[in-house]
């Protein structure tokens, strides 16, 4: 078993995660489906279907929306939700807090694959460091090696994230 699937081979999720892509899913599938349907009738009615540039345009948007909502569907097919991490340990859903040896301090939330956003502070436990910190407590050292070179951290806390499936963000 990897670190970012379960046994039957599910890729693992945040509950925040998951209801990001559900909610991505549904706004594609309503709204964004409907805008451009609209614009669609629009450039079909400003003349000819053969040489009308802005409707080959619009054909190429639909397609990639249609290729959107077509991943996004497919990656909930294979996703879970990972359950809670065992209390004080680093997980995916937890927030932890480390210092570098510089004294630099940083915050990432640990995510599975599909939602990090390293920008974000959002690591994947299958990055380098992610992985690092997987089931870390507080006060714990960890050294990582990363294609920059070994890095040594500090964790100073670990907290549960409060997101449930259905939460706004």
């Amino acid at each position: 078993m990897s670190l970012q699937t379960n046994l039957e081979g599910a890729l693992l999720v945040s509950a925040e995660g998951y209801d990001q892509l559900c909610r991505e899913l549904d706004t594609l599938r309503n709204r964004a489906r409907r805008e451009l349907a609209e614009r669609l009738r629009e450039a079909r009615r400003d003349g000819h279907l053969d040489d009308n540039p802005t409707l080959q345009d619009l054909l190429h948007e639909q397609a990639q929306l249609e290729r959107r909502i077509a991943l996004l569907e497919a990656k909930l097919c294979v996703v879970e939700i990972a359950g809670p991490a065992a209390r004080g340990r680093a997980g995916i859903g937890s927030v932890v807090r480390v210092r570098d040896e510089d004294g630099e301090s940083f915050e990432y939330a640990l995510v599975g694959p599909l939602e990090a956003d390293i920008g974000n502070g959002r690591i994947s436990i299958s990055a380098p460091v992610g992985r690092a910190l997987l089931g870390q407590r507080a006060r714990a050292r960890v050294d990582v090696a990363t294609p920059l070179g070994p890095l040594t951290l500090h964790v100073l806390s670990v907290r549960a994230r409060r997101a449930v499936v259905g939460e706004a963000a």
